[in-house]
């Protein structure tokens, strides 16, 4: 006959506390699964990568407006003026009692602006988000020559203390 633990057959630790456990264990499943069944997506779909606009001719200063059009899927940004990089992302309608207040926040190599002096390495944008079901952009542009600063740079969208997406490029010199 097997042995369950020593000096324990198989078919006694079955048969004492073992069978007590089984509606614990059902309960326990139970409540597992209609937690999971009741949580809802907040972000059901989103892209990444360089968005495309076809403007050769960027002056420093200047900014894109627009972040719509298709997006070249990448995570390896070259450093150039006039690139803008990020996630179009899509939010679902169940994950919210009203509108949502959206936390971005890129954390990005330091970079140093030119006229004030300040160290840059954190951007923290509140968001609102109004129409659930539209798209939103989180973006980086190059429009200045002291933002082109090679490394890692993270995106994250959060609401109110949960993580919905965290999305890391890595831009690079060219």
């Amino acid at each position: 006959m097997p042995y369950g633990k020593i000096g324990t057959r198989f078919s006694d630790a079955t048969n004492s506390g073992m069978t007590k456990m089984k509606p614990v264990l059902f309960l326990i499943c139970l409540a597992a699964g209609s937690v999971l069944a009741n949580e809802q997506r907040i972000i059901y779909d989103f892209e990444y990568g360089i968005f495309s606009r076809g403007m050769e001719e960027f002056k420093e200063g200047n900014r894109t407006v627009t972040s719509e059009g298709p997006l070249d899927p990448v995570t390896v940004i070259p450093a150039r003026l006039g690139t803008k990089f990020g996630i179009r992302y899509w939010l679902s309608r169940g994950g919210f009692d009203d509108k949502p207040t959206l936390h971005l926040i890129y954390h990005v190599p330091t970079m140093v602006h030119p006229n004030t002096g300040e160290y840059i390495d954190k951007i923290e944008i509140l968001q609102e988000a109004s129409a659930l079901d539209y798209t939103h952009t989180m973006a980086f542009e190059f429009a200045e020559q002291y933002e082109l600063v090679p490394g890692e740079y993270r995106f994250y969208i959060f609401f109110e203390n949960q993580k919905l997406l965290e999305q890391v490029f890595q831009v690079v010199l060219r």
